[in-house]
């Protein structure tokens, strides 16, 4: 291999495969990034085993071909420290890739290329085409509510249910539900049922284009999910499991009142400071046209906050955690919050008032 590409167009992509490499791993291969040429571009690919990335860079000169891999973390963090606009020359010497930027050069060791995993190909039987920042969306307003690290494996992910020309995606912990939709004819007659795993819901988020301008290809297959754009190839591993019905777990709600968005997470943020630091419950009591939030904590400190909102229910008290809470109205964008109450032993269903796409579900505590 010897080759030059520009600084800037390296840094990005490694970055990104950086970010899928695990940092500590029980086989030294896998914290390095695999250099690979295809027409006439420079292939990076990371590995954790369960997902793939491989980000494209243009090459501006090529002198010889070659692949080899190399340490993802000291790669990226001397792209990262040389100077702008640097043209980098990668050379393989014997068992070493040499770097070279103007007056610096870095030699850094090997592993033999025929050594690096590679995720097995599966059959992909659905495909289809939608825009990365509907996808983005999706995963953006729900993945907050995930568990993490759940005995019940099928919750440490995001569920996609994909059919008539949609995708539904949730998330939930036993303790919350967030699920948004997006319709789009270019799905088509796609259908799949399908848990991403944790991990690769936050690269994705990462990973995916905010700009309404720029496509992913989608293919979905049994065990296999994979993403493809102008920039990378996303691929990952599925949860298998039985995602469960979350439709049951949507409250019907009788009671309902309508706040504004900034007063009430201005209000909750206020609370939060004298929550419990463990439980970090905060106290709803709820009357006409009014709405009384406090809170307490074990130091027998207090906090209350008064606002008004549309209420002609009976009077109610029903404690929650305000970081769900707060999780939610962060997602939502609305000026306007739409909530409907049952009781103090069910959960309470947030929406917000000016989108019928997204609802979300905060089940109630003790105080």
């Amino acid at each position: 291999m010897d080759i030059i590409v520009q600084r800037e167009a390296l840094l990005k992509p490694l970055q990104a495969v950086s970010g899928v490499v695990e940092k500590k791993q029980t086989l030294p291969i896998l914290s390095n990034v695999l250099l690979t040429i295809k027409n006439d571009r420079l292939l990076l690919t990371g590995t954790d085993l369960e997902i793939e990335l491989i980000g494209f860079v243009p090459i501006q000169k090529m002198n010889a071909e070659g692949t080899t891999t190399v340490s993802a973390r000291k790669l990226f963090d001397i792209c990262r420290t040389l100077p702008d606009a640097s043209d980098l020359r990668l050379t393989i010497e014997k068992n070493n890739l040499v770097v070279s930027a103007g007056g610096s050069s870095f030699r850094l060791n090997t592993l033999p290329a025929q050594d690096f995993p590679s995720l097995e190909q599966g059959e992909y039987p659905v495909k289809f085409s939608i825009q990365q920042s509907q996808l983005k969306g999706l995963l953006t307003k729900t993945y907050f509510a995930m568990g993490q690290q759940d005995v019940r494996h099928y919750l440490n992910g995001s569920f996609l249910d994909i059919g008539q020309r949609s995708i539904k995606c949730v998330a939930a912990d036993g303790h919350r539900l967030a699920l948004t939709t997006i319709q789009d004819d270019r799905i088509g007659d796609a259908e799949a049922k399908l848990i991403l795993p944790r991990k690769s819901v936050l690269e994705l988020i990462r990973l995916l284009n905010s700009d309404g301008d720029h496509d992913a290809a989608i293919s979905a297959g049994e065990s296999r999910f994979q993403i493809v754009t102008d920039d990378y190839i996303f691929t990952t591993k599925l949860i298998n499991a039985q995602y469960p019905d979350y439709r049951r777990l949507i409250p019907a709600g009788t009671t309902v009142a309508v706040a504004e968005r900034d007063a009430i997470k201005q209000a909750l943020t206020r609370a939060s400071i004298l929550s419990h630091e463990k439980f970090r419950g905060v106290r709803f009591q709820l009357e006409q046209d009014k709405l009384t939030i406090s809170a307490n904590n074990s130091d027998q400190e207090h906090a209350e906050e008064d606002l008004p909102l549309t209420y002609n229910g009976s009077k109610m008290e029903i404690g929650f955690n305000v970081a769900y809470l707060l999780d939610v109205v962060s997602s939502i964008t609305s000026s306007s919050i739409y909530c409907a109450f049952t009781d103090p032993n069910n959960g309470v269903l947030i929406k917000p008032a000016e989108d019928d796409e997204s609802l979300y579900v905060v089940m109630p505590m003790r105080l």
